[in-house]
């Protein structure tokens, strides 16, 4: 006999108040959207981004994954980087990388990329070496890889990522890392430590919430990934 074990219905729970009664099509599954709000040099937004990857990687079919950026107001009204221009040169390659990522490549292009980026240091994020290789370590075309350096060393990248941090004040996300998961916040790292992650703070909880969200949005219907995260024999 197959039934949920009590966390587990706190995931499903969660889900189910996040997501309403939302109705799908047949054969139209409705993705979960996933959205991290950072800086790109800041260190607790490395170690959210490690701490998430497995879930992604494992259930990029199944999710809509976005980044957003954080941001100091001036007194002019414009944004400014707490790590200074370098991470907003960080900011700002990441988001053209997803601006030219379709959703079905937001992990395989985005997500390795800013893996990759980490990987160099917070020193390295943002460098123009730093682009290029870790283009070309997630594999990203040709096409599509001249437009992202277009983006980040052509004109209206600073608008592009003053637009991107104006509207995550909009949001009244101020802290980084802020990991949400269709609309609502699942948890936060923040100054070295997780807080408000009412299930749980270790990768396969970020799977189980994915998991349970998706099933809540599509009538209960998980794909095979799934299964072991909410099931227990």
């Amino acid at each position: 006999m197959v039934k949920l074990a009590a966390a587990d219905a706190v995931l499903l729970c969660l889900a189910l108040a996040c997501c309403g009664t939302a109705v799908v099509g047949d054969n139209v599954p409705e993705r979960v959207d996933v959205d991290l709000f950072v800086m790109s040099k800041c260190p607790d937004a490395l170690y959210a981004e490690t701490a998430l990857d497995p879930a992604l990687q494992e259930l990029k079919d199944i999710l809509s994954f976005n980044m957003h950026f954080i941001g100091v107001k001036q007194e002019d009204g414009t944004y400014a980087c707490k790590h200074g221009p370098t991470e907003c040169a960080g900011n700002v390659q990441q988001l053209c990388v997803q601006l030219h990522s379709p959703p079905s490549q937001r992990y395989d292009w985005l997500y390795k990329f800013v893996l990759c980026s980490n990987r160099q240091g917070l020193d390295g994020i943002g460098t123009f070496a730093t682009a290029t290789s870790c283009l070309k370590e997630a594999s990203v075309p040709f096409a599509p890889g001249t437009k992202m350096v277009g983006c980040m060393y052509g004109p209206g990248h600073d608008e592009l990522l003053q637009q991107d941090m104006h509207n995550t004040a909009a949001l009244g996300v101020q802290t980084s890392a802020t990991i949400q998961m269709d609309g609502n916040t699942i948890c936060v790292r923040d100054a070295g430590e997780w807080k408000e992650c009412p299930a749980g703070s270790e990768p396969e909880n970020f799977k189980q919430i994915l998991c349970a969200t998706y099933a809540a949005k599509n009538k209960g219907h998980m794909p095979p990934a799934c299964t072991p995260s909410l099931a227990v024999a």
